[in-house]
């Protein structure tokens, strides 16, 4: 991945950290769980994602007026680089392709979606 510092291809993401999840540029306070790339096996991780998607579905699953699910983000501040440059603790970095894979991701919301009647239009090829 690319810095967003000295643009090298030099950004790794840390074996710990936290990820935060964005439905429609929209989250809540608890729509964030850690991560340990070490400890814990993929399964593990999406164990975790699958809760805060769950979590999020069941909140806006009451909304009167639901939009269609168009932009989903899982992000985190917990990469570093290898160039050493100071990454600012605001930077978002998609972990969707880097964590997760996008299409078992986009299976998971779709799943997910159709419970609580709630329609997905993730795109994550653009």
């Amino acid at each position: 991945m690319y810095c967003p510092v000295c643009f090298q291809n030099a950004l790794k993401i840390k074996s710990n950290g936290v990820i935060k999840l964005a439905f429609n540029g929209k989250s809540r306070n608890n729509s964030l769980f850690t991560y340990n790339l070490q400890k814990e096996t993929q399964e593990q991780q999406l164990v975790k994602l699958r809760e805060k998607v769950v979590d999020f579905f069941s909140f806006y699953a009451e909304f009167n007026n639901k939009t269609p699910i168009k932009t989903f983000e899982a992000y985190s501040c917990d990469f570093v680089c290898t160039n050493g440059c100071k990454i600012d603790m605001n930077t978002k970095i998609n972990v969707v392709s880097v964590v997760f894979t996008a299409p078992l991701v986009k299976a998971m919301l779709v799943e997910e979606g159709k419970k609580f009647g709630i329609t997905i239009e993730v795109n994550f090829n653009s």
